[in-house]
């Protein structure tokens, strides 16, 4: 199966938080259970590094995405 790394986009936020809905229901992902809405996730990540890895179909099959951490 092949795949692309590709720049995150608005409408693939609905493939993302499913994928990162699995996680959080693991336990081990983070603090949460639930993933955030669009509004607050978009605003807790920096608009560069968010990427995809899409297949052939279109289907997200990852995604990763950079947030700031406190300097002190």
């Amino acid at each position: 199966m092949g795949f692309a790394i590709e720049e995150m986009q608005r409408p693939d936020w609905s493939q993302v938080r499913a994928i990162y809905g699995e996680g959080l229901a693991t336990g081990l992902a983070a603090f949460m259970m639930t993933p955030s809405v669009w509004k607050v996730w978009d605003a807790g990540h920096l608009s560069l590094g968010r990427t995809v890895a899409r297949d052939e179909n279109g289907r997200i099959l990852g995604w990763s995405a950079l947030a700031p951490v406190p300097d002190n």
